[in-house]
C-alpha cells in the first residue's frame, strides 16, 4: 500500500491528497477540496493488473440556460490520465519507464487539441 497522503505537484504547487478510502485491492486518496483525486487498483486477472489514475475535477458554474435547471446547480469539469500495467510482462522495470516516457512524448500540445476536439 502507498503512503498515507500522497503528494503531487500541480503548476508547480505541491498537494496533499490523504487516503480516502481502501477497498478490496483498491485504495483511493483524494485532495481536502476534492479537486484532486488518485485511484490505485490491483486487479487479481491473469497475473494481476495494475492501474493507477489521476484526475483533476473542478466544479464549475452550470453553462445551460438558467431556465431550464437550476442556476445555482454546478457541473463537474474532469480531466484525467490511466496508467495500466499487466504483471504477466517479464520487463516491467525496463518497459514501464519507457512506456511513461512514450505517453509523455504523445500528450503534447497538438494531441490535446486534437483530442479535445473529438478527434478519434
Amino acid at each position: 500500500m502507498f503512503s498515507d497522503p500522497l503528494s503531487v505537484t500541480y503548476d508547480g504547487n505541491s498537494k496533499s491528497l490523504p487516503r480516502t478510502g481502501v477497498t478490496k485491492g483498491s485504495s483511493f486518496y483524494k485532495s481536502a477540496n476534492g479537486e484532486f483525486r488518485v485511484i490505485i487498483r490491483n486487479t487479481p486477472k491473469g497475473n494481476g493488473t495494475t492501474t493507477a489514475s489521476i484526475e483533476l475535477a473542478r466544479a464549475v458554474p452550470d453553462p445551460t440556460p438558467t431556465d431550464i435547471f437550476d442556476p445555482y446547480r454546478e457541473v463537474e469539469n474532469s480531466f484525467g490520465i490511466f496508467y495500466r500495467y499487466d504483471l504477466t510482462r517479464g520487463n516491467a522495470g525496463i518497459d514501464l519507464p519507457l512506456l511513461r516516457a512514450a505517453l509523455l512524448s504523445l500528450v503534447n500540445s497538438g494531441f490535446e487539441t486534437r483530442l479535445i476536439g473529438g478527434e478519434k
